[in-house]
């Protein structure tokens, strides 16, 4: 009967079935006036699931993560990191300081149903093009201004990014081992990606409560608020007097739990959650006894810090004399939790997650073979889907000001004479690659 209702999951949630499938936001327009990774990730989130996102830009600048790689590497003149972030949007080049150029955002935002900023707080209302003015023209408007510290209170003036929101939300505080003064940043810019999925929730939280209103509505959304909400310390401390604590690698709800590393210098976690599991783990280990010890027969007593500690070492010794593979053999044979420890590489070819739909292989016509993460969620009804890679600056120029703003061609030559709008300059990133016939696009030159 398991294998009838795995059957029966895996068709529903078949990946070749996807792009005959409907989207759950086609219809909803994102105006995305973002840049960097928290706001470009709401938005991408949102287009993942059908919205039409519409990405706007500094002409011949472009977002500062088009040319901006940490770690030094391009790929076909690309970040691949500004591939992740920013997929299946139109990429338009406004200069929202020329007056022009602000009219033909104000007009774009008139139509939309969604903008999403993350500029220091004022700094959108100060261009012309914050919600107080986008109001006037489009009432329904839902408007996400994300920030580090919110738009108003002490800190809204400083500047924010992924490590100062970790800092502030109390998450730095929690990390490193016990009796310890080191704290660790977590990796790699989860202030910016937790909350970016966590405004695209909040978003169409507000989508909602417009389809039973007919009102849109200002979100003032803060990475270090949203970041709290995954921390239950502040709560624990308030209501006991006493600091929850670090627990470095370890749950602190279950004994025996870790990392740990394995004979083929490999690394696994465990968590052992249950006295069920517990027997399952002494079973595997050949040291029945151990669930007959009084100290370890209840996770009440194994929780104990003395006897979590005294079954670490044991797992740790344990663990160190078993290849990774024949540890997951055991927990599937025995019925206690272990998964591997993946590095981004694992990740990349897991097999598991090819079949999900998870990772995929998504042949881009610019770009060509790509690997990248696709369903944030399986949907049986309106999966999620990939529509194109990034495409360079001011792509979708002609294509955006033709079909919404109903402009000519005359009038397109004649804004970018102005530089009004634009395009990109030679730097990697903005340009297309280098071996791509952009003179001979169709959607570049469209209807020129």
């Amino acid at each position: 009967m398991q294998s009838d209702y795995q059957a029966y999951a895996r068709d529903l949630f078949d990946k070749d079935k996807v792009n005959s499938k409907p989207e759950a936001l086609k219809g909803i327009r994102v105006l995305d006036l973002s840049h960097m990774i928290f706001g470009p990730t709401a938005a991408k989130t949102l287009g993942q699931y059908g919205a039409e996102v519409v990405k706007v830009e500094v002409p011949y600048q472009g977002d500062h993560w088009r040319s901006s790689s940490y770690w030094g590497k391009f790929w076909k003149h690309a970040n691949p990191f500004w591939q992740f972030m920013n997929h299946s949007k139109y990429f338009v080049a406004i200069d929202v300081k020329k007056k022009k150029g602000k009219d033909l955002i104000l007009q774009l935002a008139e139509m939309s149903d969604v903008v999403v900023e993350n500029f220091s707080p004022g700094t959108v209302d100060a261009w012309g093009i914050g919600y107080r003015q986008i109001k006037e023209a489009n009432p329904k408007i839902i408007y996400a201004s994300c920030s580090t510290f919110g738009q108003y209170g002490p800190f809204r003036y400083m500047p924010g990014w992924d490590l100062l929101a970790q800092g502030a939300s109390g998450m730095l505080a929690a990390t490193g081992h016990p009796d310890t003064d080191k704290y660790f940043k977590v990796p790699d810019f989860y202030g910016d990606f937790f909350p970016g999925v966590y405004a695209a929730m909040l978003i169409m939280i507000a989508l909602n409560a417009r389809e039973r209103t007919g009102l849109g509505q200002y979100l003032d959304i803060a990475q270090a608020e949203i970041l709290m909400r995954a921390l239950p310390h502040f709560t624990y401390d308030r209501a006991t007097g006493k600091e929850l604590g670090r627990s470095g690698s370890n749950d602190p709800t279950m004994s025996p739990s870790g990392i740990f590393k394995t004979a083929d210098d490999a690394f696994v976690a465990l968590a052992i959650g249950s006295d069920k599991q517990f027997l399952g783990l002494s079973q595997a280990m050949k040291e029945p006894g151990l669930a007959d010890d009084s100290r370890f027969t209840k996770a009440v007593d194994r929780l104990k810090p003395e006897h979590a500690k005294e079954l670490n070492l044991k797992i740790t010794t344990w663990i160190e004399s078993q290849p990774a593979q024949a540890l997951i053999d055991l927990a599937g044979e025995f019925g206690f939790p272990v998964a591997p420890v993946m590095d981004d590489l694992d990740i990349s070819v897991d097999e598991w997650r090819r079949e999900r739909g998870n990772v995929v292989n998504f042949n881009d016509e610019m770009y060509g073979d790509f690997v990248l993460e696709a369903s944030t969620t399986l949907m049986s009804g309106t999966p999620s889907r990939i529509k194109w890679l990034t495409r360079p600056l001011g792509y979708h120029n002609r294509y955006i000001f033709k079909e919404l703003l109903g402009l000519t061609e005359p009038e397109i030559q004649k804004l970018e004479k102005e530089r009004a709008v634009g395009y990109w300059d030679f730097k990697v990133g903005q340009r297309p690659p280098v071996y791509y016939d952009i003179d001979n696009d169709p959607l570049f030159n469209y209807e020129k």
